[in-house]
């Protein structure tokens, strides 16, 4: 892979595109089955799968050879385990996910002379600094620490994000691998939630979301990153070309993902999967013939999923889980978020500063909440400073896609935007997945590159022919 071409190439008319290792693929599925059990069950011992994670990407990173485009599968991979690590109360520190991935991002860029940071970044993350004085002053050093740890870490590392994405360019193939990265582990969190839900007797099903069906841990959560698999599989399999084999593996990764997802009884993990799509889904329509081919099978599988799955979900909940979806209500979001508004109006320049709205809102509603809603708690806590961080957050996605140039580039744009925002919206940043998402905005995608009749030779023939001087420039296609 390391020798291979850079991009894809067309060959009488048909795109080459690399073949998906389905040994490989397979074998690491399977492999993390019992491995989200291993996090569980293992104790201490379980700091084996975070060391081994962090380490493999820390050491690509520190790698020149390395391309960046395999460091970018490790970030994917630390993202996507991120929350099987929070289920299983795997001893590491909390933000884990989101520090580990900076850290392995900027090795990486540092390492590789690529020290210019995009400007909206900078400034999106820069003005939600004068909020942190507050904080400092308001809490004790230790409290203020975790506190701004906590609230930060999220924007943090959508910076180093951006900043990591914008140096990278992928084609069709490695796109494939990124999702690969992420969706693999992701798995690992669908096994585990169905381990549970199997195992568990006399679950009992409300119209409230369920920790039994979700490890034991926050099912909005648990949910959404479900929704994040149901999401890039299903996106893969929308605008991304695959053969029959990876189509097969994508649509019962995409009815796993949606049918634990559900399960949860917290409806944010397929509400933000479903939303992303249909933008994508809109996106594809723009060439008729396209999105004929790629749509139409898609509404299929969504079709006998409501047909043959989701009737014995329903029946297995008693009927618990039709209800819950058609439940329409906030859950207390919409009452918390206007608290926020609040709290800005009465603190509109520099907000209560970073954490403190948690208390203040309790002067309000009349019990402490925390804020699940990214963008009001920027106006909460960070004053008219949070409104410029999420016009700057608008801004971003608008040049990014006013850039863009390929097909896929652009749907990748709105599809990671939309589901990125989305997440935010129900469940703040609490998870390095929105920053991650919302990173990849900035990729920029190879177009394929249309060859002649003339030949292109791989890198070592290409040594060797010029070694013996029997090679012609007009033999081969530069990049």
């Amino acid at each position: 892979n390391d020798i291979a071409l850079p991009h894809p190439v067309e060959h009488r008319g048909e795109n080459i595109q690399r073949v998906p290792n389905y040994r490989l693929i397979l074998v690491l599925v399977i492999l993390h089955f019992p491995l989200g059990l291993f996090d569980y069950y293992a104790g201490p011992a379980a700091l084996l799968h975070p060391a081994a994670a962090f380490g493999l990407g820390l050491y690509w990173a520190l790698q020149k050879k390395v391309r960046l485009q395999r460091v970018a599968l490790a970030v994917g991979y630390l993202v996507g385990v991120e929350i099987l690590w929070r289920m299983a109360q795997v001893p590491i520190f909390w933000e884990f996910g989101k520090y580990g991935s900076s850290v392995i991002m900027i090795v990486a860029l540092l390492k590789r002379g690529r020290r210019s940071i995009p400007t909206l970044p900078i400034i999106y993350f820069a003005v939600l600094i004068p909020a942190s004085v507050l904080t400092l002053l308001q809490f004790d050093l230790s409290a203020a620490k975790d506190t701004l740890s906590f609230s930060l870490s999220g924007p943090f590392f959508l910076m180093v994000s951006c900043w990591f994405f914008s140096n990278l360019t992928l084609d069709e193939g490695q796109l494939r691998k990124l999702f690969t990265a992420f969706i693999i582990p992701l798995l690992s969190v669908a096994f585990v939630t169905f381990f549970f839900t199997m195992s568990i007797r006399d679950i009992q099903f409300s119209d409230e979301s369920n920790f039994a069906t979700s490890g034991g841990f926050g099912p909005n959560q648990v949910s959404a990153m479900l929704g994040l698999g149901l999401f890039l599989t299903t996106f893969s399999l929308l605008a991304l070309k695959n053969d029959r084999k990876y189509k097969i593996f994508l649509a019962i990764a995409a009815i796993f993902f949606a049918a634990q997802s559900m399960m949860t009884f917290s409806r944010g993990g397929v509400y933000n999967a479903g939303g992303a799509l249909i933008l994508v889904a809109l996106f594809e329509f723009g060439d008729p013939l396209k999105a004929t081919k790629r749509i139409v099978p898609i509404a299929a599988l969504i079709v006998l999923f409501f047909i043959f799955i989701f009737p014995v979900l329903n029946a297995f909940t008693g009927g618990g889980l039709e209800e819950r979806f058609q439940d329409t209500q906030s859950t207390h979001r919409a009452d918390i978020a206007e608290s926020d508004i609040d709290l800005f109006l009465e603190h509109p320049v520099l907000g209560v500063g970073v954490g403190a709205a948690y208390s203040e809102r309790s002067r309000i509603l009349g019990y402490k909440a925390v804020s699940h809603t990214e963008f009001s708690r920027l106006l909460s806590e960070h004053g008219a400073f949070g409104g410029i961080a999420i016009l700057v957050l608008i801004a971003m996605v608008a040049v990014n896609f006013r850039r863009s140039r390929p097909r896929l580039e652009r749907a990748l744009i709105i599809g990671a935007a939309t589901w990125s925002i989305l997440f935010m919206l129900n469940a703040g940043m609490r998870l390095a997945a929105p920053s991650a998402l919302f990173g990849m905005t900035f990729i920029t995608i190879a177009a394929p590159v249309r060859r002649s009749k003339r030949r292109i030779l791989r890198p070592i023939a290409l040594e060797e022919s010029l070694r013996n001087g029997v090679l012609e420039f007009s033999e081969f296609v530069p990049n």
